[in-house]
């Protein structure tokens, strides 16, 4: 328990976020809105949480993949709020590196 208190906000769990949003029973279904789910001959398995538990990302970098890969679907402003929310997280990421290695 006192290890995880050490833990940055800005870390991503990938076991804290997988258990809420995995299926419990083969017929439970995750609602997935559209603009999470690339258009491949993969329909349905090619989602922008997959690419960030695959790569390990932190909470901020999966937000920024996850932000970036939805920008041009999610409001109808070309991306541009998506893209802005993206450059955020960026931001707190280099913050929270500079903080890890004393910059």
């Amino acid at each position: 328990m006192e290890e995880e208190n050490n833990k940055s906000s800005h870390w991503f769990d990938i076991q804290r976020n997988l258990s809420s949003t995995e299926p419990t029973t083969e017929s439970e279904e995750i609602k997935v809105p559209t603009y999470y789910v690339g258009n491949t001959y993969r329909k349905g398995k090619y989602q922008a949480r997959y690419v960030v538990e695959d790569f390990e990302c932190t909470w901020n970098i999966g937000n920024v993949v996850t932000y970036c890969l939805r920008s041009k679907f999610k409001h109808d402003d070309g991306g541009i709020e998506c893209l802005e929310k993206s450059i955020n997280h960026l931001k707190f990421e280099i913050e929270r590196l500079k903080k890890l290695h004393n910059k």
